[in-house]
């Protein structure tokens, strides 16, 4: 009973705190959002935008629906489709490592658009939000690594082949088909959000049908799977950015070796049994007091959204960087 009044004493010391943070970053990610996805602003306000193209096309860790590149998608895409290109992106990967490292996951819980959306769903007032068990949800955050091998595999060896043999280069690359084209196509719901799913509304739309959705068993599964995906989130935090996204793969990797990093305090934590709060409002199902005082970065998984830093009523949670 006294570790239940303890822990209630706390969650109303959380209902008395600023919550600054939090307005700020959906200040940011609201911003960001309509920046990034600039056409949004040209279709509601009927202007046109076209002067930002260039801007957003210069920065890669961006994506705009507009941009041939990406279609929808960022830094990663671009990497893969210049390995599909035969073409080995020096410069893009050392661009996206010292983005990591100097600002760790900072661009998926503060910038990213699907990162944005899925919030939004999350805000949704839902009785009984789900949390995953511990031990399924380990097994299944391994999940978005798949897709990053895979293509690893598949388009490192297309890369040298151009270099060697033209002739297999072509046939090969034929072989993977949309692959080579869109190597994120069926793994990024950025895509099927901004690419996909409108193309099929506007098929839709001039047929007065439902039939270019059912046209292709694969098309239809694709379709339903990320619509569930989508509605998941309202129940599940975050569900796309734990198990399937692909950046989060990369940046889980290499996150826990970033400069940038959230620290806990052993003098001002007081643990689990007499809190825990931390835990409990992290998206990502964080085992924050598992991890070292001297940082956590939840083995890669953390956002930086500052949730736990926030919440917590002891103030035992700092920024920390070097």
């Amino acid at each position: 009973m006294e570790i239940k009044s303890k822990i209630s004493q706390a969650a109303q010391k959380i209902k008395l705190r600023d919550h600054s943070t939090t307005i700020i970053r959906r200040i940011v990610q609201i911003t960001a959002f309509f920046f990034i996805n600039y056409i949004i602003l040209e279709f509601i306000f009927t202007i046109n935008l076209l002067a930002v193209e260039g801007i957003i096309k210069v920065v890669p860790v961006l994506n705009s629906p507009r941009n041939p590149l990406s279609r929808g998608g960022g830094i990663l895409e671009y990497i893969f489709f210049s390995l599909a290109e035969g073409t080995f992106p020096i410069l893009l990967i050392a661009i996206l490592l010292l983005i990591l490292l100097f600002t760790n996951r900072f661009f998926c819980g503060w910038i990213c658009p699907i990162g944005t959306i899925q919030d939004g769903c999350a805000a949704i007032p839902v009785k009984n939000k789900k949390e995953v068990r511990k031990e399924t949800h380990e097994k299944l955050i391994k999940i978005k690594y798949v897709p990053v091998i895979i293509l690893i595999l598949l388009l490192v060896p297309l890369c040298i082949a151009k270099s060697i043999d033209i002739n297999f280069y072509i046939s090969y690359r034929e072989g993977l088909g949309a692959l080579s084209q869109k190597p994120f196509g069926y793994f990024s719901l950025s895509e099927y959000i901004f690419v996909f799913f409108p193309e099929i509304m506007n098929e839709i739309w001039i047929s007065a049908t439902l039939m270019p959705l059912f046209s292709n068993l694969f098309r239809l599964i694709i379709f339903i799977f990320y619509i569930v995906v989508i509605i998941a989130s309202i129940w599940y935090p975050r569900v796309y950015c734990r198990y399937l996204c692909p950046f989060g793969a990369v940046a889980s990797a290499i996150s826990p070796y970033s400069f940038l990093k959230l620290s806990r305090s052993p003098v001002k934590c007081v643990g689990r049994a007499e809190c825990g709060i931390c835990e409990r409002v992290c998206p990502k199902q964080v085992r924050i007091l598992d991890e070292p005082f001297e940082f956590f970065t939840g083995h890669g998984e953390c956002n930086f959204c500052l949730k736990c830093q926030e919440a917590c009523p002891y103030k035992a949670i700092d920024i920390k960087f070097g």
